[in-house]
């Protein structure tokens, strides 16, 4: 399989050395592709401003796209500017094509409210609205594509979580979240590509859904000092993201739960 990373990234980069690996021919399109490894054939687009150049002949896509910043302008030149460049230049139809967006899509819940594929995104912020219009865009292009909404990504280096229990920052112990680990993204971003009838909507999110005390509690307890304190002012606020479409796709998890993705993490930092 020859298969395009659009935006090639982190995630894209990680998603490319186990296809290479598996023996697939991949190619990572970004601005400085000059950073990616040696295995993959390296072609520099700015997909904001992609010019006149077509590429031909790929089997799949996958698109991991990082905006500089969370603003409005960043969100959308990245995004809807981004993949509308991708689809301009792409002279053949590929096989498959997969976006990475974020549950963010969404957008504001009942505190505690349960999620699934089923719901009906009320994206409310910029961002937000931007990654639905970019999702539509998709949809309406590629027909059968798969959108995968990341929830909270970790487990890579340098964990702000980490680094602000470390630190003593409060949070509001009351806030629902939802995490998913790197690896198990790119397993799933990797599954999409091969299952013969992937889901055209997947949500990547872990079997946990936790209040963010809990979560610093136990991160304290790991780093043996104090937990953080706690913005007592602050209400219960979030949502809990099912994760069974996604736990059926990939058969189990390689971490389930927080607690084996961060004791993980701080073994590896040790």
């Amino acid at each position: 399989m020859r298969v395009l990373l659009a935006g090639c990234g982190d995630l894209g980069t990680r998603l490319g050395l186990r296809l290479v690996d598996s023996g697939q021919e991949v190619i990572g399109l970004r601005r400085h592709p000059e950073e990616l490894p040696d295995s993959f054939e390296k072609l520099y687009v700015d997909l904001g401003n992609p010019g006149t150049i077509t590429i031909e002949g790929v089997d799949a896509v996958v698109i991991t796209l990082t905006p500089d910043d969370y603003s409005d302008a960043s969100y959308e030149q990245t995004y809807r500017r981004g993949v509308e460049g991708l689809i301009s230049i792409l002279g053949s139809r590929p096989k498959r094509v997969i976006l990475v967006s974020s549950t963010r899509v969404l957008g504001a819940a009942a505190p505690g409210e349960s999620t699934d594929e089923e719901t009906v995104p009320k994206p409310e912020s910029g961002p937000a609205r931007t990654l639905w219009d970019t999702e539509e865009l998709i949809r309406a292009t590629y027909p059968s594509a798969a959108i995968v909404r990341a929830a909270g990504i970790y487990g890579r280096e340098d964990s702000p979580l980490i680094k602000g229990v470390r630190s003593g920052r409060a949070v509001n112990y009351r806030r629902w979240t939802n995490r998913v680990h790197y690896r198990d993204l790119i397993r799933g971003m990797e599954a999409l590509l091969f299952t013969p009838d992937p889901p055209q909507l997947l949500h990547a999110a872990d079997s946990c859904p936790v209040q963010l005390g809990e979560v610093v509690g136990f991160l304290a307890s790991a780093l043996d000092i104090s937990a953080p304190p706690d913005l007592e002012d602050e209400p219960e606020a979030g949502r809990r993201i099912k994760n069974t479409r996604f736990q059926d796709l990939l058969g189990s998890l390689e971490f389930p739960t927080f607690r084996e993705g961060y004791s993980h993490e701080l073994r590896s930092t040790k």
